[in-house]
């Protein structure tokens, strides 16, 4: 990982650390970790971020991540812009292969290795690289696809205006007024 910034949350695995029957990993991000990835994915607020996981080997070479997570969210609403608190709770499994492995299945260099179909997951396997796992930047990205990309204040609807913005609508004069004028004079 050189050359990368550190992630906002970040709970390296040594791969050679992980015993035969896997690991159990408890997670909670701290108050300077869930500001640093609210800012990071333009949320109003990340209240908290809590769950646990499981590690273990997959395959000869690969690792299964599956686990759970729980997250208080706030973000602006899309419409009013107000703050929209909600609350996920979402599992994820994830699929990881040594990146040589990969590359080469994917007709890299020395592509000798057949085709790697991963018939327990919806997502092809991830990389990883110099024996290590960063479960915690795996667990912030499950967070960012598990937030509503849409997220609206409860009643709002886009199809119908403001309040405000009728109003406003109203009482604004239309620019093409005196245009208008012109050419009636004509």
């Amino acid at each position: 990982m050189t050359g990368q910034p550190k992630p906002e949350f970040s709970i390296d695995i040594a791969l050679d650390d992980l015993p035969p029957q896997g690991r159990a990993i408890t997670f909670e991000a701290s108050a300077a970790e869930c500001a640093a990835l609210a800012k990071r994915f333009d949320l109003i607020e990340l209240r908290s971020l809590k769950g646990e996981a499981n590690m273990r080997h997959w395959r000869k070479l690969g690792v299964a991540l599956e686990g759970r997570f729980e997250a208080d969210v706030v973000q602006a609403c899309v419409v009013t812009l107000e703050p929209v608190p909600s609350r996920l709770a979402e599992r994820f499994k994830v699929h990881f292969l040594p990146a040589d492995m990969l590359e080469e299945a994917a007709g890299g260099p020395g592509a000798e290795r057949e085709i790697i179909i991963d018939t327990e997951s919806d997502e092809p396997p991830e990389p990883f690289e110099a024996g290590h796992i960063d479960v915690g930047e795996m667990i912030a990205e499950q967070l960012a696809l598990a937030l509503d990309p849409y997220p609206r204040k409860e009643g709002v609807s886009l199809d119908e205006p403001l309040a405000d913005q009728a109003e406003a609508d109203e009482v604004k004069p239309n620019p093409f007024a005196a245009l208008e004028k012109l050419k009636k004079k004509d």
